[in-house]
């Protein structure tokens, strides 16, 4: 988790699913709250395609405005 980053918090969420070695294992998501390191949760947002915000930060999907209910 990385906080107040262009005004926003950004959180990796993790299922177990996906692959480490691909890269497809961790979803980012953007939200003005926080969720805590081992929290299960139930996210909901924008899910975004193909955004890119400059410096490298690229992401295939990521969920925008996200909120998040434990």
């Amino acid at each position: 988790m990385s906080s107040g980053i262009l005004k926003r918090n950004w959180i990796h969420i993790q299922d177990g699913t996906g692959s480490q070695t691909k890269g497809t294992y961790d979803l980012v998501c953007t939200s003005e709250g926080l969720a805590d390191v081992g929290d299960v949760v139930t996210v909901s947002g924008v899910l975004a395609k193909d955004r890119d915000f400059g410096g490298g930060y690229r992401y295939n999907a990521i969920i925008e405005n996200a909120k998040f209910k434990k």
